[in-house]
């Protein structure tokens, strides 16, 4: 069996009171957020998970004397009010349950073995985690490529998430370079002997993933704090080591921990064979579930033969032609077309974006614009497609007739999509 750190040989009442808090809390975190990374879980966490919100909510309310918690109830990866209420209710337990713990177990309790179970518990849960999310950025699919709408926003219009998302998504390269990183740190997690080396490198990714999050408001802020927070309590083990490697100029060897091996070979050999064998199947499940996910991406789909930018030439309103002003909220200025899931948008003379769930008839050569908002208040068209990229639409909104001339827009022209890497740039670039 493993042998015990020289480092843990004596534990004090306030090393006892960490390593039982550090349990509980981890480990609950994981079952009520599994974050959607462990294959099948969800079976698993909708039976309880229903459960646990409303005893969330009723400490909140009838306990805590919160204000309406229930804002929205476990949703992945999104730092919601209830989210943050469920890792204070987390904390919570993790305080009480650590000192109830210590307080009945005394000396009795191998709290070096509790520690290493905790080890090897965060060690599969960050490797399958590190696998998931290189998973999602090899295919592109966490940072998908920059939608037409997009293209059209200025720096100033766009929230600080999007203009991040716009940037990673720019670059399939870049997606390809850090998904293998973290698939390569998912793997050396795996392993008991490359699993320092897989820590040292995942602190330095997760404190940029933080970083980026907080800078730029992103919406989980909450669950890679965490991450990071088990990172570093997974590399607590090696902290003396790290310390005089770096700063005592000391000759650090190799820790003595022996692998739980069995005295029969066969048991060995099988153990192993089903650890390699979760370890791919574990790959093929993330990528197999990603390519099935990114073939309904905007980039993968087949497009409709609309699919596009378009800049309105011609504006009639009730057979007034609106001339095409920038005070104007009602003449349109571009129409985008693009994949489901975007569908399409109006962007008007201010330069104000509304967004449209889109209908087409491509054969009766109708479309209909449907407010997501509204979706009883819509636009009707009968379209025909002229020479060179010219769209002719006539309908009505409202009690209005509408006629509209629109000119499509190569999305290529934009310098952010033809730009390609150079080897050689004899000036700047603008």
């Amino acid at each position: 069996m493993t042998q015990p750190d020289p480092a843990l040989a004596e534990w004090s009442l306030l090393k006892k009171l960490l390593v039982c808090f550090f349990f509980i809390f981890f480990v609950l975190y994981i079952f009520l957020n599994p974050n959607e990374v462990i294959p099948y879980s969800f079976y698993l966490h909708k039976i309880y998970i229903e459960p646990s919100n409303r005893l969330i909510v009723w400490l909140a309310t009838d306990v805590f004397h919160f204000v309406n918690p229930a804002v929205k109830f476990y949703n992945g990866t999104v730092d919601t009010f209830f989210a943050y209420l469920a890792v204070l209710f987390i904390a919570f337990i993790a305080i009480a349950g650590s000192i109830l713990w210590v307080r009945i177990g005394g000396n009795a309790i191998d709290y070096r073995r509790i520690y290493n179970i905790l080890i090897i518990i965060l060690r599969y849960f960050l490797a399958i985690t590190w696998i998931a999310y290189g998973s999602i950025k090899i295919i592109k699919l966490q940072f998908p490529d920059i939608s037409p709408v997009m293209l059209l926003k200025t720096y100033g219009d766009s929230t600080p998430k999007e203009l991040a998302w716009a940037f990673m998504g720019y670059s399939t390269g870049f997606n390809n370079f850090i998904g293998f990183v973290e698939y390569a740190v998912g793997l050396l997690l795996f392993f008991r002997r490359t699993s320092t080396l897989g820590n040292i490198i995942g602190v330095g990714i997760l404190a940029n993933v933080v970083a980026f999050n907080y800078s730029f408001d992103d919406n989980i802020k909450l669950l890679s704090t965490i991450l990071l927070l088990m990172t570093l309590f997974l590399l607590s083990k090696d902290l003396k080591r790290l310390t005089d490697f770096f700063w005592g100029k000391k000759i650090i060897h190799p820790m003595d921990e022996q692998p739980a091996y069995f005295k029969e070979k066969w048991k060995n050999t099988t153990l192993l064979t089903a650890k390699i064998t979760f370890i791919l199947y574990l790959i093929f499940f993330d990528l197999h579930g990603d390519i099935a996910r990114a073939r309904q991406t905007e980039a993968n789909i087949i497009k409709s033969p609309l699919y596009g930018i378009y800049n309105v030439t011609v504006f009639i309103r009730n057979k007034d032609t609106l001339n095409p002003l920038t005070t104007d909220t009602i003449r349109w200025k571009k129409l985008i077309i693009a994949a489901p899931g975007d569908n399409a948008a109006i962007m008007l003379m201010n330069d104000s974006v509304k967004r449209f769930a889109l209908k087409t008839d491509l054969r009766a050569k109708k479309m209909e614009l449907v407010y997501k908002t509204a979706p009883f208040d819509k636009y009707t068209f009968i379209y025909n497609g002229l020479k060179n990229g010219a769209l002719l639409l006539h309908g009505k909104y409202r009690a209005d007739s509408l006629e509209v001339q629109l000119q499509r827009y190569g999305i290529n022209k934009f310098p952010l999509i033809n730009s390609h890497f150079r080897w050689v740039l004899d000036h700047n670039f603008k």
